[in-house]
């Protein structure tokens, strides 16, 4: 992906349209938005020198999840501090993009990730998602295929990902064969069947999923403004046939191992009941392994994007030679 090209598109398309999306006309100037998480979607900062709007171009293949966000985004925005929806867009701005959003810009606002001092809000956060796990209304609107189980839905999340990971790892061996040894990848392949024979025999993962999830509630989609209010971004996996384990798992993991965590332990046994305590050690495994594997998988994805490629490389080299020891250590001679 061009970096600059995104940028001059995306600014002549704004300009053009500048009414529509209420900024001025003149003096636009686009940024792109390094996201550390992956380079699926493409997003884009928009100002006029006066306000400012962010805009998420996403490929075919999560247009479609795009769309839904769009079609619940008020709902969201009244009930789950989501940003506010400004307009959508229905053309190819930038090669290979086919759909669009654009949001209201979150000022003056840090991650969750950045804060310091995080416990009131991230007990905010763990309240308002305990509603949404349980929103009828929500899960009314969104698309409802055959019955899954909490272990399908698992499946889905992980295991189907880290196999995909694991292919292209795989044919990018090359770029990797500095630091991951063919005995590594025949590892993570095995530790993959490992993981999906522990969600096969434990019953809590064999109930109907039917929680409204975000699914992806890390720390950097959650952004707290300087009067401690927050706004909860990325809906794109909003799903109502999902598992309130995984969205606990991905906001409490810097917890995972701080000496805090009984405390919020107690506080997900509370308002979600045992068996998303009991799935969410599994979720916490999960989300180590993907500390292992999908990084090495942004590692080759960051090859796409020059002007980033040194610094993504670095990150996520550095915590995958960080988890995978750990793991290891952690779940090894449980195996």
């Amino acid at each position: 992906m061009n970096v600059q090209l995104a940028e001059r598109k995306i600014a002549e398309w704004a300009a053009a349209n500048a009414t529509a999306i209420g900024i001025g006309p003149d003096h636009i100037q686009a940024s792109y938005i390094y996201n550390p998480g992956g380079f699926g979607n493409l997003s884009i900062r928009l100002t006029d020198g006066r306000s400012r709007l962010h805009v998420k171009l996403a490929p075919p293949p999560k247009r479609a999840r795009l769309k839904q966000w769009a079609k619940v985004s008020e709902y969201l925005a009244k009930h789950y501090s989501a940003p506010k929806l400004i307009h959508e867009i229905d053309e190819e701005i930038m090669p290979g993009y086919p759909y669009g959003l654009v949001f209201e810009y979150v000022e003056d606002a840090v991650t969750l990730a950045e804060v310091h001092k995080a416990e009131e809000t991230r007990t905010g956060v763990l309240k308002i998602i305990a509603e949404l796990h349980r929103d009828k209304e929500l899960r009314g609107l969104l698309p409802v295929a055959a019955t899954r189980t909490y272990a399908e839905a698992f499946e889905e999340e992980y295991l189907s990902r880290f196999s995909e990971d694991l292919d292209g790892i795989r044919e990018a061996r090359e770029l990797l064969k500095d630091f991951v040894t063919d005995e590594t990848l025949l590892w993570f392949g095995e530790e993959i069947e490992r993981l999906r024979e522990i969600i096969r025999r434990v019953p809590a993962f064999q109930q109907a999923a039917i929680d409204v999830v975000h699914n992806d509630l890390n720390g950097n989609n959650v952004l707290v403004r300087e009067d401690d209010s927050f706004r909860i971004i990325d809906w794109d996996d909003l799903s109502g046939q999902g598992d309130a384990a995984m969205d606990y798992s991905v906001l409490l993991w810097p917890l995972a191992d701080d000496p805090s965590w009984p405390i919020w332990r107690e506080k997900v046994l509370s308002a979600a009941g045992d068996a998303v305590v009991e799935r969410l050690e599994i979720y916490f495994r999960a989300k180590l392994l993907d500390d292992v594997i999908d990084v090495l998988a942004d590692y080759v994805e960051a090859e796409q994007v020059p002007e980033y490629r040194e610094e993504a490389q670095r990150k996520s080299k550095a915590i995958h030679l960080a988890s995978y020891p750990k793991y290891l250590a952690k779940y090894e001679a449980n195996s």
